[in-house]
Parts: structure tokens; C-alpha cells; sequence
């Protein structure tokens, strides 16, 4: 668990600090999240697709620990609301779909969407640092984030329209 309460923000720099702690929570999270999918997906593609992110979110954790080293303050987590709603809603819909190929599609889209917010966070936090003044040992790793966040929804986005998905919409979708 994080932290939820919020003192007093007084300027940017504290505003930077309690954003990259959402994000350090977010990221974490997003591992345990992403291996249950792997897990519960039953379309290969897809559920490789989310095994290969997991792992690489590991690697997102690793570098906003190295982002916190570099500011010389200790990884904090900082709850996310956001993604709290997102897999609040997730379990719900795992709860409430029984056909595999729908839940299948639940997953793509919360996918999706988790990606987006991943990616307008990453680029808040390294518009915040440009302004603040860090140098690249702090901007580099978020943005690296960033970048893989980016191509991460390029291939879920993919994944939506290829071939071996054709099949589950032209059976999800009413005639």
C-alpha cells in the first residue's frame, strides 16, 4: 500500500515528488496486474504480449528507483486513484465475463488505456522536470519510460486490428 494523505504542496518541485511517487506505485502495481493477465488471458498473443510488459515494467520500477536515488530521497510510494479505479474496474469485469474471448477484449482495452495515462504521466513528469531544471539523470529514465510506454500501446493498437483477433470481434459483434 501507499500513501494517500497529501500535506501542503507548495511548488513544483513537490508537485514533481508526489506525481513520481504515483508513478512509482503505478508501476509496481502494474506488475502484479499484468502477470495475473498473463495468466488469465487465453489468447496467446495477448497473454505473451502481457508477460513481455511485466517484465519491462520491473525495468520502469528499476529506473524511478534510480530516478529517487538521483534526487537523493528514498523510493516512496504514493497511491494512484486512477490506476485504483482502473483495476477496481478489471476485477469486475473478470467477475462479470465468463466467455474467454470477451475478457480477452476487456484486457486489450484496459491495456489500452492503462498505457495512455502511462504515457500522459511520463510526459507531465518530464515536462515538470524540464521546468524544476533537473539534469538527464533525472529526465533520461523517464523518458525512456516514456518511449516504451509509447510503443507498448503502438502494439496493443496493433494487436486490436490484426488477424488472429479478427476472429473474436466478428464473433463479439452483433450481425
Amino acid at each position: 500500500m501507499g500513501t494517500t494523505s497529501v500535506d501542503h504542496i507548495d511548488d513544483l518541485e513537490e508537485l514533481f515528488h508526489h506525481k513520481l511517487a504515483q508513478m512509482y506505485y503505478t508501476e509496481q502495481e502494474l506488475v502484479e496486474a499484468l502477470d495475473e493477465m498473463a495468466i488469465n488471458a487465453s489468447n496467446d498473443r495477448m497473454s505473451e504480449g502481457f508477460a513481455d510488459h511485466r517484465d519491462e515494467t520491473r525495468t520502469h520500477v528499476q529506473r524511478l528507483e534510480e530516478v529517487f536515488a538521483a534526487l537523493d530521497r528514498p523510493a516512496e510510494r504514493r497511491e494512484n486513484p486512477v490506476l485504483d479505479a482502473l483495476e477496481q474496474e478489471r476485477a469486475t469485469l473478470e467477475d462479470a465475463i465468463e466467455d474467454d474471448d470477451m475478457l480477452n477484449m476487456a484486457y486489450l482495452n484496459a491495456a489500452m488505456m492503462t498505457e495512455r495515462i502511462e504515457m500522459t504521466s511520463y510526459e507531465g513528469l518530464t515536462t515538470m522536470a524540464n521546468k524544476i531544471g533537473y539534469d538527464n539523470e533525472i529526465k533520461k529514465p523517464l523518458k525512456s519510460n516514456h518511449d516504451e510506454e509509447e510503443s507498448t500501446y503502438r502494439e496493443l493498437s496493433a494487436m486490436e486490428t490484426a488477424s488472429d483477433m479478427k476472429s473474436l470481434w466478428d464473433r463479439l459483434t452483433p450481425s
